[in-house]
């Protein structure tokens, strides 16, 4: 292999049982696991291109460690991947820290140059000599042997172990750096630390998804828990669940597809991580829709209990269509909130008419004095021109929990700059 035509690509498929590849499948999972926990600190550090960069520039490291055993021993190719992979972090610390180059740009030159460094250096190879660039890059999991897996389980044992007993200053350095370098924890170190670990799981894991996709088997599982939960544990239990769940979905998926499987992990990687961003309980888009929707509802209610208030305080008549015009609701989306406010106890319905009842007319004194209270308040406060402060308070109002501390602020008012009286709390 001679020239740069060792990347032209031909899909590599299941040609024999799916019960022939359990190394390659329980290596994939060991993979994904580790990938998964490790890529919580590179995401939470913001170090995506991290990832990448030692992705690729291990690449040298692992065609001169082929030179010199003049064999693809996993050792020999884990020692390179391990010395290019800290090669790479000492100089992307020494570009972005000796130039005015940021650190983005710091790791573009410097995993760029290493990764053509790596293609020059297979393209002098001596004519004959194979190294099997589809499978550094694209990944075949049917070839990997016993001894790989064997490997595999080691490193994730030694990063799992590390991590375990270094947890506390690793979560410290990852949310806050500047507080760890105050307190004296060796920053630095742990850094390089974790870039190690990253490289011997990208070479430990290159015959699984390859040195292009492992980038993703870092990232996406642990953003993936990161859209789940809060907690940096439960972070990392659920990011080492999904990029196992990912390598074992995305082999199944190979097998029936007939298709390649570092791809098919990544798909299936993403497919995770596209289902916490929607249904996330706490961060997810649907749930997110469904909390504002209750939300606009619960306030639309509360409009109509105050607009209630209004108009029976002023004689006139509740119909819908005054209902309606008060509130500024329209009349067909006024049926489902009364039924919100029967069940709530807040309202009652007889010959058309809706009433409030005790505990619903304590809710709208509660919302008028809110409403008045803000209004004066941001007269006095806010520097708000008179004729727009209604329309604030108007927002500002459904935050009535607040009511208390304004009114403890303004002094206890008794009417609002409209010369209407405010409510007592409790009226």
């Amino acid at each position: 292999m001679n020239s740069l035509a060792a990347l032209t690509w031909e899909p590599q498929y299941w040609s024999y049982p799916f019960t022939h590849l359990p190394t390659g499948l329980w290596t994939s999972v060991l993979v994904g696991a580790t990938c998964g926990v490790l890529g919580c600190f590179v995401v939470l550090r913001r170090m995506a291109l991290i990832g990448d960069a030692l992705s690729h520039a291990i690449l040298p490291g692992v065609v001169i460690a082929f030179l010199v055993t003049n064999n693809t021993g996993v050792w020999g190719l884990l020692l390179g991947a391990l010395l290019a992979g800290l090669m790479t972090a000492v100089l992307i610390n020494v570009v972005s820290h000796n130039s005015r180059t940021k650190e983005d740009s710091a790791i573009g030159i410097v995993f760029t140059a290493l990764f053509a460094l790596g293609l020059i250096l297979i393209s002098m190879l001596p004519r004959g000599t194979h190294f099997d660039l589809k499978c550094f890059v694209f990944g075949i999991p049917e070839a990997v042997t016993f001894a790989e897996f064997s490997l595999m389980t080691g490193i994730a044992i030694v990063v799992l172990g590390t991590i375990t007993l270094l947890y506390h200053p690793l979560k410290l350095i990852s949310f806050d750096p500047i507080v760890a370098t105050a307190m004296g924890l060796p920053v630095l170190f742990f850094h390089y630390l974790l870039m190690g670990m990253i490289s011997a799981t990208v070479v430990a894991g290159l015959k699984t998804t390859g040195v292009i996709l492992v980038v993703a088997m870092v990232i996406t599982p642990a953003s993936a828990a990161y859209q789940i939960t809060n907690r940096f544990s439960n972070m990392l239990i659920l990011a080492g669940f999904f990029g196992a769940l990912s390598a074992l979905l995305g082999t199944i998926l190979a097998y029936v597809l007939n298709a390649p499987s570092g791809p098919s992990m990544v798909l299936a990687a993403t497919f995770i991580f596209v289902a916490s961003m929607l249904f996330s309980p706490t961060h997810g888009y649907v749930f997110e829709k469904l909390r504002k929707a209750r939300l606009k509802r619960h306030i639309e209610g509360e409009d109509i209990l105050k607009a209630l208030y209004k108009l029976e305080n002023s004689g006139q008549t509740s119909t819908r269509e005054n209902i309606s015009k008060d509130a500024g609701l329209a009349i067909d989306g006024l049926p489902p909130l009364f039924g919100d406010l029967i069940k709530e106890g807040h309202i009652m319905l007889a010959n058309g008419q809706a009433t409030l009842t005790e505990v619903g007319r304590e809710r709208a004194v509660e919302m008028v004095r809110s409403h008045r209270l803000w209004e004066s308040y941001l007269a006095e406060h806010a520097n708000i021109a008179p004729e727009d402060i209604h329309h604030h308070a108007e927002k500002l109002e459904h935050a009535h929990e607040l009511a208390d501390e304004v009114d403890r602020t303004l002094g206890h008012p008794r009417h609002d700059p409209h010369g209407s009286e405010i409510p007592g709390k409790g009226d």
